[in-house]
């Protein structure tokens, strides 16, 4: 090894659409852009800033159809959102000898209670600090998925440093 840290901070989601019995209909892993916000709030926790501390963690899903850009701080078109109470962070010792860390952000969103469905295309990682506005931390955009009364969706996000 040479010394020199070759492991940029980077994020995907794992989306899993679940029948109501919690079988798996679909799964999907979607590399994310991670925004200048939520680059700066990374800098801004380094640094001991007391504002940057986190209250709450989020994933928010949308329905925009444009593509991720470093300087978004919404979604295009948000529609619902789910907290994560219980954000993790875990040290992945790697075959090579090397390792990163691990930042895991999991919600659910329960399924439509009307006989509707919403097509949804857009999510992100929503951080708010005190009473502040959120920030968005990354941004995806996917492939149409199909939110409906008898699916739940769950959402696993891992951003890794």
């Amino acid at each position: 090894m040479n010394g020199k840290e070759t492991q940029g901070m980077n994020g995907v989601l794992t989306l899993e659409l679940r029948n109501l019995d919690g079988s798996l209909m679909e799964r999907r892993r979607v590399p994310n852009l991670i925004t200048i916000a939520g680059k700066q709030l990374v800098a801004e926790l380094l640094m001991g800033r007391v504002n940057a501390l986190p209250t709450r963690w989020s994933i928010v899903v949308g329905t925009g159809v444009t593509q991720p850009l470093p300087s978004d701080t919404e979604l295009k078109t948000k529609v619902d959102e789910a907290i994560d109470a219980e954000p993790k962070v875990e040290v992945v010792r790697q075959g090579d000898g090397s390792s990163l860390v691990r930042a895991t952000v999991t919600a659910s969103l329960p399924a439509l209670t009307q006989a509707t469905v919403q097509p949804l295309t857009e999510a992100g990682i929503q951080i708010l600090q005190g009473a502040s506005t959120p920030i968005l931390f990354n941004r995806v955009r996917f492939e149409e998925v199909n939110r409906g009364p008898n699916m739940e969706m769950k959402m696993t996000w891992e951003i890794s440093f």
